[in-house]
């Protein structure tokens, strides 16, 4: 015990001698910058932090305020086109349908325009039109090419209960479920797109059917013998059958009606929204 008490007394006195050789005046100004630092550190802390960040929650909130508002606003537009035909369905399930057009014009990045401008054109949203070729629906889908489509991209519907990896009929009466037909229709959309590049071609492929369309185009060869990949139109086509007045009148009606709808349903929205928000 005394030897730790003589330890001590011997700091003592060092920590003593050696404070009396340091002279504070130089360090003053080091402690005057720390305390500044410190204090700006608080200040930020405790002040400028927390406005910040309730700065961008606020404009977070602002963004998903105008994103809901465009969301709601577009999908009342385009029930509002659906509603001004008689598509031969009660209110609610046309509300439906205008909700999984645009759900499905944001999961395949397809302007719901275009969908809308396919359904105009081929049923007028007529759900219980049927052509003399065995199309069915608001789309026009056959029950083969359905069939196909079911089983190729596992479509599913919640009204029809079906195994789409071992189903091996679909009746016609299926494709009269707006919600199935225009999963098909979007989806047959969507792969024709994907493999004309081309939105002529792939609405002449809609219309006609991708055989039919496929042998009225022809590949080019270059001069060292390869093959270009790229769809380009032979000359016989150009002015026959692709270019005639009912096939391209097809096209010229879709890319009309498409118009139509992408100002009603988007044009107007940003002069909508734009205006609620400045007030």
């Amino acid at each position: 015990m005394k030897k730790i008490i003589k330890i001590l007394f011997s700091l003592r006195i060092y920590t003593g001698k050696l404070f009396k050789k340091i002279q504070f005046k130089y360090f003053l100004p080091y402690f005057l910058l720390s305390l500044v630092i410190i204090s700006v550190a608080l200040l930020a802390y405790y002040y400028v932090m927390p406005m910040y960040y309730g700065y961008l929650k606020e404009r977070e909130a602002v963004k998903l305020l105008k994103n809901k508002m465009r969301v709601d606003y577009e999908k009342i537009r385009i029930f509002k086109i659906i509603k001004s035909f008689n598509s031969g369905l009660p209110a609610i399930t046309e509300k439906k349908v205008a909700d999984l057009i645009f759900n499905l014009g944001e999961k395949y990045k397809i302007n719901p325009a275009l969908i809308l401008a396919v359904i105009r054109v081929e049923s007028s949203f007529n759900n219980f039109s049927y052509s003399d070729m065995g199309a069915v629906g608001l789309m026009q889908i056959k029950p083969v090419t359905g069939l196909y489509l079911i089983k190729k991209y596992r479509i599913k519907s919640k009204k029809f209960n079906y195994n789409t990896r071992f189903i091996e009929y679909l009746p016609a009466n299926y494709l009269y479920n707006p919600s199935l037909n225009i999963k098909i229709g979007a989806r047959y959309l969507l792969s024709l797109l994907y493999r004309f590049k081309n939105l002529k071609l792939a609405l002449f492929a809609y219309n006609v059917g991708p055989t039919l369309a496929s042998r009225s185009l022809e590949s080019v060869e270059t001069k060292t013998g390869g093959v270009i990949d790229k769809y380009m139109l032979s000359a016989s086509e150009s002015t026959g059958r692709l270019f005639s007045d009912f096939y391209y009148g097809y096209y010229k009606r879709v890319k009309k009606y498409f118009s139509i709808y992408d100002y009603e349903i988007f044009k107007k929205n940003r002069v909508f929204v734009n205006r609620v928000l400045a007030n």
